[in-house]
């Protein structure tokens, strides 16, 4: 009877792969196909195993060196969001690197992260009862790559047997290998930009990136990850010292996306190549960024698509990217391992010119062409011609509405008022127009303003006002390089009070934002913030005496225009699928939280609360903080970003979250040209807390 239930179990989890491979690429059980031809390996686990997925990959893969970067959860969500549906029960994109091992082989080959990160893929369809997951094959990566350097390949290889023996290990399941026939002939897209050096490499950095995320961004691609190999490990700028500058970028475009891995004939073990990372490095004294991604032409080989609109949606990808690249003033170059080669630019030729036309060899005659003149006909001129009498107009009909009386003589008074009259409906209008500004800081009309804005005084003058008015201040501190936007950080007894409950500790205090450039100063409005971070501890009356004090001492504020309806503000959500206030980030743990950050330059205040919870401030990183530079600095005030330890935890806001509550105006195209900020902001903080090593 066992050995019967062994059977059906076995046939539930293989069966699934078999039917697949009727029009897919071959999966097998067996470990004979590892040698040339091995595309990837797949688990297939009974039921749904997200959740352990998650675990495994968020936590576990962290003991065997691997990070995840930027992950892509439930993407078949934002399908059903954007599509109207989808196929697809789970579809996630969870890149991971291994930056130990990663980062000193891009000293002998840097086209290495051209895979770095790559993807750990999770996908189920609706109609199925088992999960798959899997990954790209080390050897596939290096050969799409164009990398023959043993030590590269040998080490690169080496680390997915730990990967894989946890796989294993953590989810079970049956194990399979998918084979493919080809690959392309040309698997990369390589292209170089050349550049003045400039005096300020982070600020030609900056402007640089800006240009090339919002090019992509306006062809309606997503920056679906960002990487930074010079700030991956402490030693990381020692280790690459060759190089001026190392980074990724992941791009996504849902159009590709949503066509090829759901709906009809949905492809979703496609995913392995997504998202696709795209490289870019500058070697230390070149004037030069060079950049690499491979083709999607690899996935539709590979996996052996025949379908024609989703081979039409590989080809317009690895035509459109080379075209967005050239617009860049970018120039095509040979797939070549620069620090060996120089690559030499391709040209690019044209098609010649269909002519409609037979041209005849020989000398050409040159004849003229006669104008043609139309032929104008001279009227001649009228003698005497008599004039024609015009006809008299028909005179109008008046007649009446047969409801109206025609006899009816009464006295009809006109519309008319005496001056300076004014109706009654237009005074209580005016009256609640102006209520709506006597009251600053206080709900109107059922929505509330996130700020308080006012004229420009210096942060020594806003400090006076704020210890007048019964505040301590806590930091003053710049939170751009150019030091125009300082934040002054603030609290009171009656802020600590409302903060020193579990979870509630980001209320501890508010900011004053100085721009010293545009000359206002922004005041997060009190009433705005405990409605939100105190959810349902929120104390009103608390609320409204802060924000008395505040307009006592700061006069003639105005309610900026960012506003969000009061009664929301606890159950705030910046669309759906994205988190709330209560799904906040685990960013470390452990009881030496406080020690790990003693003497951290990075961390710009710390703060006391009366349950023992500890309120921090945090300078985020030089690239990182300039996402206000993009959707606004008037709402700066949300840095320095905080986090809370209580209870051996740290954790955050998450960055989705928090930006938007903080930026109640953003629109999802804005939020997009930040796409990599989140999980940018979550390195920073994750960072913050690194263990220490101890000094021989």
């Amino acid at each position: 009877m066992n050995c019967v239930k062994k059977i059906i179990l076995s046939l539930s989890i293989f069966l699934p792969s078999l039917l697949l491979a009727t029009s897919e690429p071959t999966l097998s059980t067996t470990h004979k196909t590892l040698e040339n031809n091995t595309l990837a390996v797949f688990y297939t686990i009974p039921g749904n195993a997200e959740e352990a997925y998650n675990e495994l990959v968020e936590k576990k893969l962290k003991s065997i060196g691997f990070n995840l970067t930027d992950p892509n959860k439930r993407v078949n969500d934002k399908y059903e969001t954007k599509y109207g549906s989808s196929i697809l029960d789970v579809l996630s994109f969870m890149p991971v690197v291994n930056d130990k091992v990663i980062i000193p082989l891009l000293n002998i080959d840097p086209r290495i992260a051209g895979f770095a990160p790559f993807n750990m893929l999770i996908h189920k369809k609706l109609d199925e009862n088992v999960t798959h997951v899997g990954h790209l094959m080390p050897k596939v990566m290096l050969d799409i790559l164009g990398i023959k350097n043993k030590e590269v390949r040998e080490k690169f290889t080496s680390t997915f047997q730990s990967l894989d023996e946890m796989i294993e290990k953590e989810l079970g399941g049956g194990k399979s290998f998918m084979s493919y026939k080809k690959l392309p002939e040309q698997k990369m897209i390589n292209f170089e930009y050349t550049f003045e050096i400039p005096k300020d490499m982070d600020a030609f950095l900056n402007d640089f990136q800006n240009r090339f995320e919002l090019a992509f961004i306006n062809k309606k691609y997503r920056i679906a990850g960002y990487h930074n190999f010079m700030q991956a490990t402490k030693n990381a700028e020692m280790i690459l010292s060759g190089y001026d500058a190392f980074w990724t970028y992941a791009l996504c475009k849902s159009e590709f996306s949503y066509g090829m891995f759901d709906n009809e004939g949905a492809r979703p073990e496609a995913g392995l190549f997504v998202p696709c990372t795209m490289y870019m490095y500058i070697k230390k004294g070149t004037n030069k960024i060079v950049v690499g991604i491979f083709r999607r032409q690899n996935l539709s080989d590979t996996l052996d698509i025949k379908d024609e609109k989703r081979l039409k949606l590989v080809e317009n990808l690895d035509k459109e990217i080379p075209e967005i690249l050239t617009e860049l003033g970018m120039k095509p170059t040979k797939n070549v391992n620069t620090l060996l080669h120089y690559a030499p630019t391709t040209v690019q030729t044209k098609e010649p010119v269909k002519q409609t036309s037979k041209v005849k060899t020989g000398t050409k005659k040159h004849r003229r062409t006669k104008k043609s003149y139309a032929n104008t006909n001279t009227v001649p001129k009228a003698g005497n011609t008599p004039t024609i009498p015009t006809v008299p107009k028909v005179p109008e009909v008046i007649t009446f509405n047969k409801s109206q009386n025609v006899y009816d003589r009464s006295i009809k008074f006109s519309k008319r008022v005496p001056p300076n009259y004014i109706p009654h409906r237009l005074d209580n209008m005016q009256k609640v127009k102006s209520a709506a500004h006597t009251r600053i800081g206080g709900v109107s009309q059922g929505r509330i303003s996130a700020y308080l804005r006012g004229k420009f005084i210096d942060a020594k003058t806003v400090e006076e006002k704020l210890k007048t008015a019964g505040f301590k201040i806590i930091t003053t501190v710049p939170i751009n390089k150019k030091g125009t936007l300082i934040s002054v950080v603030f609290t009171d007894k009656s802020l600590v009070g409302m903060a020193s409950k579990e979870n509630r500790g980001f209320m501890a205090s508010l900011r004053v934002l100085v721009d010293t450039k545009e000359k206002t100063i922004s005041i997060t409005n009190p009433i705005y913030m405990a409605k939100g971070f105190l959810q349902n501890d929120y104390d009103e009356k608390s609320a409204k005496k802060i924000l008395d004090k505040l307009i006592t001492q700061f006069p003639n504020l105005e309610n900026s225009k960012d506003l969000l309806k009061f009664q929301l503000l606890s159950k705030y959500q910046f669309m759906k699928g994205m988190p709330y206030y209560q799904n906040m980030l685990e960013v470390s743990s452990g009881d030496d939280l406080l020690e790990r950050i003693k003497n951290n330059k990075k961390v710009v205040f710390t703060q006391t609360l009366e349950n023992g919870s500890t309120l921090i401030g945090i300078k985020l990183g030089k690239r990182t903080r300039k996402f206000t530079k993009k959707i606004g600095r008037n709402n700066a005030a949300m840095l320095p970003y905080p986090i809370l330890i209580e209870n051996g935890k740290a954790k955050i806001l998450d960055p989705k979250y928090y930006i938007s509550f903080m930026y109640p105006l953003l629109k999802m195209s804005e939020f997009m040209t930040i796409a990599t900020i989140p999980d940018a902001i979550v390195k920073d903080c994750k960072r913050v807390f690194r263990k220490k090593k101890k000094k021989k």
